[in-house]
């Protein structure tokens, strides 16, 4: 863990060095070109070097301190870019030149945003359980406790964070009488939106769906439910995944307790 966050830094400052700016997506308006939990790389560029469709990263004029990644759909003959979240039914309302750029999104890496967010918590949760298993002095259970520990922070990281399912409502519509809503996954792994007494949704990272209610179950509220949606192969793969601290110390083992002299 410790080298990969090494890494990941140095690789973040090098690209960094060389005019570079990473950010992690943290709202579904890109869909499936940009999920939530996705790293975007940019490099420098002008309005000149730009095309209708590139995705660009840029601080809007109306907040100068937020960043927004969106995709180009006009360029004005004065050299103005109009943008729009692929997924948002409604283009951005302003105009950006070159002063609001930050740089154009040369590599998009869903999920990896996911991972930099979780390492300083995995990574703090890994000092703690080293230093505080550091006095005992059972090699045997110094290894137990500290699989455990180090499982514990992943799960903490997980907990904190959400990274693996997750749904937002995008927009609640009528149609025929029908309520419905627009949701968009989250999440990392696919899920299933199922709208209580009315259809669902299976959807995967940053996709986008629709699901009904029947008339027959108007209410005052509509409830929406979340799960994960996986195939036979998705299950094995995921149960592993979970059962790796269990097969690490049946595979590999625990240090033999030390035996003590008569």
């Amino acid at each position: 863990m410790a080298v990969v966050a090494t890494t990941l830094v140095a690789a973040a400052l090098l690209f960094h060095f060389h005019g570079g700016s990473w950010f992690i997506v943290k709202t579904p308006s890109m869909g499936t070109a940009a999920p939530v939990g996705s790293l975007v790389l940019t490099t420098p560029t002008t309005v000149a070097d730009l095309h209708v469709g590139d995705v660009v990263a840029f601080h809007p004029p109306t907040d100068t301190a937020e960043t927004y990644t969106h995709r180009i759909i006009k360029i004005s003959k004065a050299g103005l870019l109009t943008t729009r979240g692929d997924i948002n039914g409604a283009t951005d309302p302003w105009q950006l030149n070159d002063q609001n750029l930050v740089g154009k999104a040369t590599t998009i890496l869903p999920g990896l945003g996911w991972l930099i967010r979780g390492l300083p918590i995995v990574l703090l949760g890994i000092v703690i359980v080293f230093l505080t298993t550091s006095r005992v002095t059972n090699a045997t259970r110094r290894s137990a406790y500290r699989i455990s520990g180090m499982s514990l922070a992943v799960s903490v990281a997980a907990f904190v964070l959400k990274p693996f399912t997750g749904v937002v409502v995008e927009q609640v519509t009528t149609t025929g009488g029908h309520p419905g809503a627009t949701v968009v996954s989250t999440g990392l792994l696919p899920i299933r939106v199922q709208a209580v007494h009315g259809t669902h949704a299976d959807l995967l990272t940053g996709q986008v769906g629709h699901v009904t209610v029947p008339a027959s179950a108007h209410q005052a509220f509509y409830s929406l439910s979340t799960g994960l949606h996986l195939g036979f192969w998705g299950w094995v793969i995921l149960i592993g995944v979970c059962s790796l601290p269990l097969l690490w110390t049946m595979i590999i083992g625990l240090p033999a307790q030390e035996e003590t002299a008569a």
